[in-house]
C-alpha cells in the first residue's frame, strides 16, 4: 500500500478509512457527534482514538481538520500512522491520543470554518473577558469581503488591495488578514463570540484522556502555507521560552516562530493550542503546528475569500460556487501522490521524533 492511499476524496471516506484503520490496530474510538449536519443532511462526528496505557505520564496528541477543508491533510497522516503499525509496541509510559476531524462540519462542508463561519483556531481565547482587537482588519473588512465576487465591487476591492499592499507590503496585509478579528461575523477568520462546539469537544478530549498526562506534545496538523509538500514546525509562543528550546531540542532545530517572524503563518489569536496549557495545567507541554504548503498564499487567501463571499452572499449549488469550491478544496489540499507522499514521510518523521522527546522525560 502507497502513502497515497492513507489519503481520501471526501470527509466520509476519510472517515471512514481512519476508523477501519483503527479497528485494524485493535482500537476502539470513541465518536462524538455534531450538532450540525454535512452537506447530504448525514451526521458528521469527531472520532478519538487512543494506544498506550490509560495512566501513561507522556502522551502525544494529534488533530487533524482544525480548519475543515484542511482535514485531508491530517486525516491521511493518521490513517497511515495507524495502518503501518505505528502505534503499535509503544514504549512503556507512552500513549498516542489522534484527534480525527475536530471540526467535521468545515471538513465535510470543504470550508476552513465551522457551521457558524468561525475559524477555531481563532476560537480559543476568553469569551468572559474583551477580545482581541485588529483595529487594522476593521479598515479593510469592506475590501476582503465584498459585495460581489464577479463584478465591480470585486474589482475596486482588488484594486484597493492592491493599493495597500503597495504602501504596506503583501506581509503586512497576511498579518493583518490572517491574526484573527471578533466583530465581524460575516468576515474571514472571525474568532466568534462563544466557545465553538468543536471548541467545547476538543476539552472534552483533553480532559477526558490527559489528566495523567505530565507531559504532553501536541501536533496540529494544517496545511496553505509555505513550500508545496514541506510540513513546517511551527510554534506561537515566545521565541526564548523553555517550551521553544525544548521543541528546538526535539526538532533538531527546524522549529519555526511566528513571533520571531520566521514562520510562514503569522502571529493569530485564540490558537488551539491555548486549550492544552488550560485543560493539563500540571503537564509539561509542547504544542506544535505542523503546516503543510499547497499553493502560493495570493491563491490561497483569494480562495478563503470567495468561500466566504460564497456563503454570505453567494448559493452553494451555483455555476460559481463549484467553481469556488473546487478552489478551496485545491488551496487547502495537494491532491496529487507526490503531495501525499511528502506529506506522510514528514508525518512519520514528526511523530517519531515526538515520542523521542516525550520518553526523555
Amino acid at each position: 500500500m502507497s502513502a497515497a492511499d492513507h489519503f481520501a476524496a471526501s470527509y466520509a471516506e476519510a472517515r471512514g478509512k481512519f476508523l477501519d484503520a483503527a479497528a485494524g490496530a485493535g482500537l476502539t474510538p470513541t465518536a462524538y457527534q455534531c450538532p450540525a449536519p454535512g452537506p447530504g443532511g448525514e451526521a458528521l462526528f469527531t472520532d478519538v482514538v487512543r494506544a498506550g496505557p490509560a495512566d501513561a505520564e507522556a502522551v502525544l496528541v494529534a488533530t487533524s481538520s482544525t480548519h475543515g477543508v484542511e482535514g485531508f491533510c491530517g486525516a491521511g497522516a493518521m490513517t497511515g500512522l495507524l495502518r503501518d503499525g505505528h502505534l503499535r509496541d509503544l514504549p512503556a509510559g507512552l500513549a498516542v491520543v489522534l484527534v480525527h476531524a475536530i471540526n467535521p462540519h468545515g471538513f465535510a462542508h470543504l470550508r476552513r470554518v465551522n457551521e457558524d463561519n468561525v475559524d477555531l483556531n481563532r476560537n480559543f481565547v476568553d469569551h468572559g473577558a474583551a477580545r482581541p482587537a485588529n483595529a487594522k482588519y476593521d479598515a479593510i473588512h469592506h475590501l476582503v469581503v465584498p459585495a460581489d465576487w464577479d463584478g465591480p465591487a470585486r474589482a475596486e476591492a482588488e484594486a484597493a488591495i492592491a493599493g495597500y499592499i503597495a504602501e504596506h507590503g503583501a506581509d503586512t496585509y497576511q498579518a493583518v488578514v490572517c491574526l484573527g478579528q471578533y466583530d465581524h461575523a460575516d468576515g474571514v477568520f472571525y474568532g466568534g463570540r462563544a466557545p465553538t462546539w468543536s471548541n467545547r469537544t476538543f476539552r472534552a478530549v483533553i480532559a477526558d484522556q490527559l489528566s495523567r498526562a505530565r507531559r504532553i506534545g501536541f501536533i496540529d496538523f494544517h496545511t496553505g502555507l509555505g513550500p508545496r509538500g514541506y510540513g513546517e514546525l511551527q510554534y506561537e509562543g515566545m521565541p526564548d521560552s523553555a517550551e521553544y528550546l525544548r521543541a528546538q531540542e526535539w526538532y533538531d532545530g527546524e522549529v519555526a516562530s511566528a513571533v520571531a517572524g520566521d514562520a510562514s503563518s503569522p502571529v493569530v489569536s485564540g490558537h488551539m493550542g491555548l486549550a492544552m496549557y488550560e485543560g493539563a495545567p500540571n503537564a509539561e507541554v509542547t504544542v506544535m503546528g505542523l503546516e503543510y504548503g499547497t499553493l502560493p498564499f495570493t491563491q490561497v487567501i483569494e480562495a478563503v475569500r470567495a468561500d466566504n463571499w460564497l456563503y454570505i452572499h453567494g448559493a452553494v449549488d451555483s455555476p460559481v460556487g463549484a467553481k469556488i469550491k473546487a478552489a478551496i478544496r485545491d488551496a487547502f489540499y495537494g491532491d496529487d501522490d507526490a503531495w501525499k507522499r511528502d506529506v506522510y514521510d514528514r508525518a512519520v518523521e514528526i511523530y517519531r521524533k515526538t515520542a523521542a522527546g516525550l520518553m526523555q522525560g
